[in-house]
């Protein structure tokens, strides 16, 4: 997912990496050199990782997690601070008809999914 998002945004959104930001976490060293440069891009693009210390590159991506990283490639971090997190997030998706089911924002996202919804951000 760090990868995917990553490159789109920088290759569509124009997005740059804030190279200053550090972005250090305690559970990539297994990882491999790809996957670890793509983690500490996505944190310094602000999308994944924000001010924490695990990452967990190995975790499955929840329809939460992928909606609240898309709508900060959309607007940034204009929808940052909801309780919970994601949800001033996804409604802004359906909004747009982004993402059409936010009734289960636990459920595992699916990679067919995510390239749909990125299709349609993209076409938006």
């Amino acid at each position: 997912m760090a990868k995917m998002i990553s490159n789109f945004a920088i290759t569509l959104g124009g997005f740059t990496p804030d190279t200053i930001k550090q972005c250090t976490f305690d559970d990539i060293a297994n990882q491999s050199a790809e996957l670890k440069f793509y983690i500490k891009i996505s944190c310094q693009l602000g999308l994944m990782g924000i001010g924490m210390t695990s990452f967990d590159p190995n975790g499955e991506v929840t329809r939460a997690q992928f909606g609240t990283i898309l709508s900060r490639v959309i607007r940034g971090s204009t929808y940052n601070g909801g309780i919970p997190y994601y949800t001033s997030h996804l409604n802004a998706l359906k909004l747009a008809g982004i993402m059409t089911q936010i009734s289960n924002p636990s459920m595992k996202e699916l990679r067919g999914y995510v390239m749909l919804m990125m299709k349609r951000t993209y076409e938006g």
